[in-house]
């Protein structure tokens, strides 16, 4: 895979690629891979927004620390730096200020814990736990893989390595539970949740909040948003009105307000400033 394959992040030094998964054994559980890579101390700013998935970040040579809503790059004393980010529900912005090499591995929600036990929490574990997650040979391997200048080769080694790393997961009811809410496409209460998986309310929030550090009804929102805004891109010529009223919104007003507040930006600004990675991720600079 050359640097031509690349999608640049506009007006900034930041490349990134997505891989899409292709291990059949893999796709239940793992989104995409993606890989972001500055090749100079130029500053690059990026903001993500909310999603209902689950990344684990493995950088090379440099980690994150959190301020607030910001993460910003600095040098590791580990060579292999390693964070998750959870459910948010406002954007997050990174700001990578030197050279960069980062392989982000998206999970589907409940698929995160097919290989961790550690919850992923809303905000980014803001210190090095590369070793609770990873063996010595884990370690070792991972060194190897950053080595690795081809993007498809060293895909196909990551998807290797996880495939050796599945486990099962116990938790029927959460896997359940979000596999409702996205058949529905967060069109439904936490009470239609609960009729339909058979579940207490204070279970079902318990299982939540353990594992994501959020609640059904802010999971629910999450994806509500997240369609909504695919919506605005994949539709340009769609109504605000229509956008609202297909994603379960009660007006126009309240879709705008709500995008205000999990997205800090209005629909509008939405449309001017995001950019898409291979169709994959949405971002804006």
């Amino acid at each position: 895979m050359g640097r031509n394959s690349y999608k640049r992040i506009k007006n900034q030094s930041m490349k990134s690629k997505v891989h899409n998964i292709k291990s059949n054994i893999l796709k239940p559980y793992v989104q995409f891979i993606l890989f972001n890579q500055n090749d100079c101390d130029a500053q690059t700013s990026v903001k993500s927004y909310p999603n209902t998935n689950i990344c684990l970040g493995i950088s090379n040579g440099n980690g994150l620390i959190q301020k607030g809503k910001t993460f910003s790059s600095q040098p590791s004393q580990d060579t292999i730096f390693a964070y998750t980010t959870g459910l948010y529900n406002t954007p997050r912005e990174f700001q990578i200020t030197q050279k960069w090499d980062e392989i982000c591995i998206d999970f589907h929600p409940s698929g995160y814990f097919h290989f961790f036990d550690i919850p992923s929490m809303p905000q980014i574990i803001d210190n090095d736990f590369s070793t609770t997650l990873f063996s010595y040979n884990d370690l070792s391997l991972l060194r190897h893989v950053f080595e690795e200048s081809n993007l498809t080769k060293r895909a196909l080694i990551i998807e290797d390595f996880l495939i050796t790393k599945l486990k099962p997961f116990a938790q029927d009811n959460l896997k359940l539970a979000i596999e409702f809410i996205h058949q529905k496409q967060a069109l439904l209460t936490v009470k239609e949740l609960l009729s339909h998986i058979k579940c207490s309310e204070r279970q079902m929030y318990k299982l939540f909040l353990d594992h994501f550090g959020i609640t059904p009804k802010q999971y629910i929102r999450i994806l509500k948003i997240r369609n909504a805004i695919q919506s605005v891109i994949s539709n340009p010529e769609i109504s605000l009105a229509q956008i609202a009223y297909i994603n379960g919104y009660s007006d126009q007003s309240h879709f705008i307000r709500e995008t205000k507040f999990m997205c800090e930006v209005t629909p509008k600004e939405i449309k001017s400033k995001l950019i898409s990675i291979d169709n994959k991720v949405f971002v804006s600079v």
